[in-house]
């Protein structure tokens, strides 16, 4: 019993005909007491976790009604702004242009990806070959990855992998995880190694290795959630979306540090 509640009963049996001693009893009543402030503890525990985790819930499910009302407020008066931006800007001053436009499309992008961590879409899945999505991939960021002074390298283990996928959100996926691995380079002659390798007969890993600074276990353990971000702009709903995809495709996303870097290993199911 703990604060008036009782948890349950602690019996000691003896086979022999036996009186116990006043010394073994209150040894028992103090084994009891502190079982019961064990259990009261661990209740609580659950409780608060429980609660903990309706309430993400409810905050989630109101985030998500709000983000549908503020991306249609949003995203009429954006295109009008991109429209005369455009006309005003035809015959001069193309810089400045160039510049509003740019944080125009940022914040449209910003709304999608609102909409996309609050009202998710279910995944169109179809047999494909992991193989060419991954190259298709690796070969649409390359151009943007020699901006940033970093190599990009798909060297497959595996040949013509068939896995039950949505195509654009598996590419979806990869891009961001590719783009987190540009970033953490830094100006620095950069590498990314993306490789597929067979665990078994069952499951295909996607390895995505760069060589920068290498995350904090701190951070490691809080990567994926919703509006968590060490980057000054970043709203951390890129790597949320991608979490949750690959959960949706039967997967999962891992993150660890390696001696010159970062590995990033996304696992899905082979279709047999």
């Amino acid at each position: 019993m703990s604060n008036g509640t009782l948890f349950g009963t602690v019996c000691a049996i003896d086979p022999d005909p036996y009186a116990f001693t006043s010394e073994e009893i209150e040894g028992m009543k103090r084994v009891s007491s502190i079982l019961s402030v064990i259990i009261e503890n661990a209740t609580r525990s659950s409780y608060d976790t429980h609660e903990d985790k309706l309430m993400r819930l409810e905050k989630l499910a109101l985030l998500g009604q709000l983000s549908a009302g503020l991306a249609h407020e949003l995203r009429n008066p954006m295109q009008s702004v991109r429209g005369f931006v455009q006309f005003l800007f035809e015959e001069q001053n193309h810089h400045y242009k160039d510049i509003v436009l740019t944080e125009l499309d940022r914040m449209n992008q910003l709304v999608n990806d609102f909409l996309m961590a609050t009202q998710p879409t279910a995944p169109k899945k179809e047999k494909s070959v992991l193989e060419e999505i991954v190259e298709e991939t690796v070969e649409l960021i390359r151009g943007e990855a020699h901006l940033y002074n970093v190599e990009v390298h798909f060297v497959p283990e595996t040949k013509t992998t068939i896995v039950f996928v949505d195509q654009s959100q598996i590419k979806q996926v990869l891009i961001n995880l590719l783009k987190n691995a540009m970033e953490a380079v830094g100006e620095a002659l950069g590498k990314i190694i993306v490789s597929t390798k067979r665990i078994n007969q069952e499951t295909v890993v996607i390895e995505v290795i760069d060589n920068g600074v290498g995350i904090s276990m701190t951070i490691i353990e809080r990567i994926g959630e919703p509006f968590f971000s060490t980057k000054d702009e970043g709203t951390g709903l890129g790597l949320s979306i991608s979490k949750r995809i690959i959960q949706e495709h039967q997967g999962m996303i891992e993150f660890k540090n390696t001696q010159a870097g970062t590995k990033v290993s996304v696992t899905l199911p082979v279709v047999s």
